[in-house]
């Protein structure tokens, strides 16, 4: 529609008196002042009905920088959301993929023509502001982006027109330098536009879960790893100091902190599962001493105190442990004496053992904290219910909770179980041998075998004693010549032979005997 008019300027007061002014244009008041006229635009790429119906699509997908221009895509949380952690992902990047494709390859004359006046509009939450663009990859091209003066709003052109088969691939680079410990959530809202008809392009709001991840991981040592049980059964009431009790163990747990104060952030704790007794109730470990030590020479106490039953404590023995290691290599039963036995676990979580839980509070922890524990091995339940397993193995377990009103705080890999090995003294086992009851049947099996052994060979005659007839066997008989009878004949110097004294002669007559000749 058009519409003309005369624009008068402005008119002078007439002063009286005066001459007539010249006179001002007057339009007709006939013909109308305005007139109705249809111009259609031609539009390229939109098919034979010259209506262009595009098929705009967005994809999205949070990434973390790692580098400049190298992007890890966040991820994926059970609630379907991406999970961005503020302890180790220094940045944030959104990639975004525009396409306007054909939404059914097999008919394309449907939509995916092309889209005029293409745009992206991104707002952005006061948590993050805009930073930058980056490629998808060397060959893909980048839209133009301009943002508001505070980062907070971007509008990027995707072409006019973005031509059917066209593709945009993206980062979309992100401060978060406007996160803080309370935000749990990121949401930035894209929404594409065109002038082509799209009537089902609507906005889409790309969200992201923020938590707060504690780099904290525990580790735990005992010394040493394998123990050995020995001595003799004895009641709780005899045991008047710690050497009394068994077999001495210590362990070190460890906490370590990668990230900033947790004095900023809450109040941790170390939580110890400390197995004392197995399920009947006899005693299994029997703590002695505590110690928590942080980085910065602080000492902590655990509750409840260690040492319930009053022992006194003794100080090391110099040598004790390699005296022991040497005793063992020396004495080490054989393969024989194990063989036929079975092996146990004594954990808390299967059930196998009752557990104590100390309580050890983490105050100003910032870089690391140890834990020790010194202990000794109840050697008289071993003695009583594990003398006839070939090992027990008993597991010590610990965890760290972090108490605070931050919602979004997030803490992994804080648990860990240290177990150590527990075996019958080899001189004992030594000593101890083979049941008598083996014994016993043995020896019975033994005499039963050479009794069995004995009466077969009787019956086959193995002992009885051969006779022979005297007839059938040559015998002879010998007689001694006298002295004064001998016929010598010596010549010493001559070598003539000497006759000896004895002389036999064999005969096979009847009667038996021999006779002699001279």
């Amino acid at each position: 529609m058009m519409t003309y008019n005369i624009k008068h300027g402005r008119s002078r007061r007439q002063i009286p008196g005066a001459a007539l002014g010249p006179l001002l244009p007057v339009l007709n008041a006939v013909p109308h002042n305005s007139q109705r006229i249809e111009v259609n635009f031609l539009k390229q790429g939109c098919g034979e009905d010259k209506i262009c119906q595009s098929n705009l699509q967005l994809k999205y997908k949070f990434h973390s920088r790692v580098d400049d221009a190298v992007f890890q895509p966040l991820p994926r949380g059970d609630d379907g959301l991406d999970v961005f952690s503020m302890s180790d992902q220094k940045g944030i990047a959104l990639g975004i993929s525009i396409t306007n494709f054909p939404s059914v390859a097999a008919e394309p004359q449907r939509d995916g023509d092309d889209a005029h006046e293409a745009m992206l509009l991104i707002s952005l939450p006061s948590t993050l502001t805009y930073a930058s663009l980056r490629q998808y990859n060397a060959t893909e091209k980048i839209p133009t982006c301009v943002s508001n003066q505070n980062a907070t709003h971007v509008e990027c052109e995707l072409g006019n027109p973005m031509k059917r088969g066209a593709q945009f691939q993206f980062y979309l680079v992100l401060s978060t330098s406007g996160i803080t410990l309370e935000t749990t959530e990121l949401e930035v809202n894209l929404e594409l536009t065109t002038i082509s008809e799209q009537p089902a392009l609507a906005p889409v709001a790309a969200r992201a879960r923020v938590i707060m991840e504690l780099p904290l991981s525990i580790t735990g040592l005992p010394e040493p790893k394998q123990l050995f049980f020995s001595g003799e059964v004895r009641g709780e009431s005899a045991m008047k100091k710690e050497s009394d009790v068994g077999s001495p163990v210590s362990f070190n747990v460890t906490v370590s902190n990668r990230g900033q104060s947790l004095s900023t952030l809450g109040s941790a704790f170390l939580y110890l599962m400390w197995p004392y007794e197995i399920s009947n109730g006899k005693w299994l470990l029997y703590p002695l001493k505590m110690e928590l030590l942080s980085h910065s020479q602080h000492h902590s106490t655990c509750t409840p105190n260690p040492n319930p039953l009053s022992l006194t404590l003794e100080p090391p023995p110099r040598g004790r442990k390699k005296r022991e290691t040497e005793q063992a290599e020396m004495s080490s039963p054989s393969l024989t004496y194990w063989k036929g036995r079975k092996n146990a676990t004594l954990d808390c979580v299967l059930g196998t053992a009752r557990c104590l839980l100390y309580k050890c509070p983490l105050y100003s922890f910032e870089r690391s904290a140890v834990l020790t524990i010194w202990a000794r091995l109840w050697n008289s339940t071993f003695l009583e219910e594990f003398a006839h397993m070939t090992s027990v193995e008993v597991i010590v377990r610990a965890n760290i909770s972090v108490s605070s009103t931050i919602r979004n705080l997030v803490l992994r890999d804080a648990t860990t179980q240290i177990p150590v090995t527990v075996y019958l003294d080899p001189v004992v086992a030594l000593t101890r041998g083979v049941p008598w009851w083996i014994i016993l049947i043995a020896v019975l099996a033994g005499i039963l075998v050479l009794g069995l052994l004995v009466s077969i060979l009787w019956k086959l005659g193995f002992f009885k004693r051969a006779h022979y007839e005297k007839a059938k066997l040559p015998q002879y008989h010998a007689i001694k010549i006298p002295r004064q009878e001998r016929q010598l004949f010596h010549e010493e110097k001559t070598g003539t032979i000497t006759k000896k004294d004895w002389v036999t002669s064999w005969s096979g007559d009847n009667d038996g005997h021999v006779p002699v000749s001279t």
